[in-house]
């Protein structure tokens, strides 16, 4: 991954609620020009009572990565406490969703993902099932070349407008 502007963003439009009046995607963040990857960026966090919820019910973080197209976001969701589920929006709004449970393993959960567009992309690190919380790390880098575990996961690409996730 590029060393991109990593900030904590409270509001995240997603699409996995089913709502239709979900807000517009937020503006596409204009991203450097020569963005240049960077290695292994990693977060430790908690979901717990108070944090933003899915319309679903589940809690949710978000996360911000600046990527130009072409670029790869490799993210690893790991957690003890909770089965973890990634959700991955681009700068204007379309959502990959990400529940591999990697060959059963509940405690994991990895997406990868081509840049179609470049700007800044949100990682929303929640849970498979509402009231799940506890403890998480989140692993990610950008890189430019297509990672030999591409093939890995499951990911189910959504439009914005089928869920959404802001407070």
């Amino acid at each position: 991954m590029t060393r991109t502007a990593l900030t904590l963003a409270l509001v995240l439009p997603l699409a996995a609620c089913g709502s239709d009046d979900a807000p517009p995607p937020p503006p596409s963040a204009s991203a450097p020009t020569e963005t240049a990857p960077a290695g292994p960026e990693e977060i430790t966090g908690q979901l717990i009572g108070g944090d933003d919820t899915l319309q679903s019910g589940e809690l949710y973080d978000v996360h911000e990565v600046v990527m130009r197209e072409g670029q790869w976001l490799r993210a690893e969701l790991i957690s003890p406490d909770f089965d973890p589920y990634v959700i991955v929006r681009s700068p204007t709004g379309t959502q990959t969703d990400v529940d591999d449970s990697q060959e059963g393993n509940l405690s994991l959960s990895k997406a990868i993902v081509r840049a179609t567009e470049s700007g800044a992309w949100q990682i929303a690190v929640t849970t498979f099932e509402p009231g799940e919380s506890g403890n998480y790390t989140l692993s990610y880098e950008v890189l430019d070349e297509r990672p030999a575990d591409a093939h890995e996961g499951r990911q189910i690409d959504a439009p914005a407008e089928s869920d959404d996730v802001s407070a």
